[in-house]
């Protein structure tokens, strides 16, 4: 029987036969097929459960809604949610991918509203070239930083639209 944890997580990010889409690096480990010892299933299973209700509760504070089509900042600046066609993302392949590591798409109202990512590296800031070429291509995009929900050393950075959405805090743990 799902909790009231699970309704809110499906409720963001859908199901797949009964469980949660989690986006990359969020699942549960199975204990069977991830190969891990039990200590090191142990540490993987209380990282994805910080990590998940992080995520969750960042989402429901600030009323969004997971969708995988959110990419770049084209896709941010769209009216609809659509992928980006080939050659014009500025992630898959594109002049942002490595800031864009582990990007998520976000909406509001069934509108491209934010997107986080969480690269490898605590050194990102608003004066970064790729950042700030994206803060500069349209006024009503921001951007913030901090520890995020993935972990592992990673940085999370939020861009987000302010005609969709105000402000846009990153997670306030690291997991």
């Amino acid at each position: 029987m799902p909790t009231d944890f699970d309704n809110r997580a499906a409720a963001i990010f859908g199901t797949s036969e009964g469980v949660t889409n989690w986006p990359y690096g969020l699942s549960t480990p199975h204990p069977r097929r991830s190969g891990l010892s039990s200590e090191r299933l142990a540490e993987a299973t209380a990282h994805a459960e910080t990590a998940q209700k992080t995520i969750v509760d960042w989402a429901e504070h600030h009323g969004l809604r997971y969708t995988s089509v959110g990419c770049c900042q084209l896709w941010l600046l769209r009216t609809t949610s659509r992928r980006c066609p080939d050659c014009t993302c500025r992630n898959n392949g594109g002049l942002d991918y490595v800031w864009l590591d582990h990007a998520n798409g976000w909406l509001k109202d069934g509108r491209p509203a934010a997107l986080t990512s969480a690269p490898y590296s605590t050194n990102y800031n608003e004066e970064n070239v790729e950042i700030r070429q994206c803060l500069d291509s349209d006024e009503r995009l921001r951007v913030a930083f901090g520890p995020g929900w993935y972990g592992h050393g990673t940085t999370q950075i939020a861009l987000w639209r302010t005609d969709r959405i105000t402000d846009v805090n990153p997670a306030p743990i690291s997991t």
